[in-house]
This record gives structure tokens, C-alpha cells and sequence, in this order.
């Protein structure tokens, strides 16, 4: 069983288009699968639309969080109450271009335990503010260098996971944020799960500008993650 999991806080805008389009889209190619809707601790009816869908179609679960746990605790939330053989997550913005969605979870059939869509890999197309891009980039050529990740885009809400990964590893991520990603990817590289990352397109959908507070925070987040994790002394092994 094949578990899909939108993370989705103050998501109104796009939470029903997604699910709507997980739906079918896996509907095409699996028998067996949940389309999850970690829905955090939403405040402006996401969490009335999601519970909406789920009594419609008994393949779509609503989780709910009465508080904002953040992306890696509300998929941590989720994933501890679904029993599957696959676990993907999808941002609910559908940024990545939906063409590549059978191709990330046949990847995880295939024997991979982490799978995730690339921005900055060879042969991807971006749609993004320059200032956020080049951001971006930065922050995982870092992380790259700093934890020999051989990854070039830890961030993208685009992954998909092995039942055993999930198992092993969902209790040793400590971040319940945003860096929750990259974590995961350097623990999983750290512990020799087989991994594969490939190139996808990418378009910006929620604002044509990144405000500068925005960004702050975000290099705040990140930063601070990398931080704790190089302190503690994690280290990947070379491959």
C-alpha cells in the first residue's frame, strides 16, 4: 500500500486541486494506496475542506493537528498512524510538474528507500525569483559539501520513502520544520540506505517575489539545523 501524504497548513487556495489530482493520478497506475492529508493545525478552513473530501472518497484520510507541529512533525503525525509499504510526500502547492509523479514512486518499487524530485540536478527547469533560486542553491551546495550528501536539492516537497527508512530513521529526525528534509536525506545517506535523486520541473505557484522576511526566516531555519546536526557530529560516510 502506497500512502500519499499532502502536508497542508493554511493550504485554502490549493488543498481540494490536490487532492483531487493525487486521487487520479495514482488512481491510474496503483490499486492499493491512501491519499493523507496532514493537515497543521490550519486556521482558514483547510481543515473543514479536507475532512470535506475524506467523507466523500474513503481512499483520502484526514489527520488533524489542533496546533501547528510544522512539516517534519505533522508527516511524522501522519505516518505513524498509516501502515504502508511506500510513504510519499507532496507539497500541496503541486509545484513540481505532476508528469514525473509515476516516475517517483515506481523508483521506490524498484528497492529505493528515499527518492526525491531535483530542481538543481542536470536536465531540471526551474520557475522561481532569481533571489530565492539563488538562495537555494547556495544552501544545498552547502549542505552537499558540508555532509557528502551527493544530493543537489534537499528541499523539494517531492519524496518518497521506504517502509523500512520510515521505520529506522522517522524517530532520529529531531527537526519539526522545514529542515526536517534535509535531515532526513543526511541521515539516510549516513546510515547507507540506497538513495536516488532525479531532475524534475519546478514552478514557482505561490508568490512572484520572495519577501525578504521570508528568506530570513528560512536561512534562520536552515542554518540553525545545520548547525545542531554539525555540533552533534553527524557525518556521512563516503561512498
Amino acid at each position: 500500500m502506497i500512502a500519499v501524504t499532502v502536508p497542508a497548513h493554511n493550504e485554502v487556495r490549493f488543498i481540494e486541486k490536490a487532492v483531487e489530482a493525487l486521487l487520479r493520478a495514482t488512481a491510474s497506475f496503483e490499486d492499493e494506496f491512501r491519499i493523507v492529508i496532514a493537515e497543521d493545525g490550519s486556521t482558514d478552513g483547510t481543515d473543514k475542506i479536507a475532512q470535506t473530501l475524506a467523507d466523500r472518497n474513503s481512499r483520502i484520510v484526514h489527520i488533524h493537528a489542533d496546533r501547528k507541529l510544522g512539516r517534519g512533525l505533522a508527516l511524522k503525525n501522519a505516518w505513524t498512524q498509516i501502515d504502508a509499504d511506500i510513504y510519499v510526500y507532496v507539497d500541496c502547492d503541486l509545484a513540481t510538474d505532476m508528469k514525473y509523479y509515476p516516475r517517483l514512486i515506481n523508483l521506490a518499487k524498484q528497492g529505493y528507500d528515499l527518492v526525491t524530485g531535483s530542481r538543481y540536478k542536470k536536465g531540471a527547469k526551474v520557475q522561481r525569483p532569481t533571489l530565492r533560486d539563488f538562495a537555494s542553491k547556495i544552501y544545498n551546495t552547502t549542505v552537499r559539501l558540508m555532509f557528502k550528501t551527493q544530493v543537489f536539492d534537499h528541499q523539494a516537497g517531492f519524496k518518497a520513502f521506504s517502509k523500512r527508512l520510515v521505520a529506522n530513521l522517522l524517530d532520529q529526525c529531531k527537526s519539526t520544520d522545514w529542515f526536517w528534509d534535509t535531515e532526513i536525506i543526511i541521515r539516510a545517506r549516513q546510515e547507507g540506505y540506497r538513495c536516488t535523486e532525479f531532475p524534475v520541473e519546478w514552478e514557482e505557484r505561490r508568490r512572484k517575489k520572495t519577501p525578504i522576511a521570508r528568506l530570513a526566516k528560512d536561512i534562520y531555519v536552515h542554518g540553525k539545523g545545520l548547525l545542531r546536526m554539525r555540533t552533534r557530529g553527524e557525518r556521512v560516510q563516503q561512498y
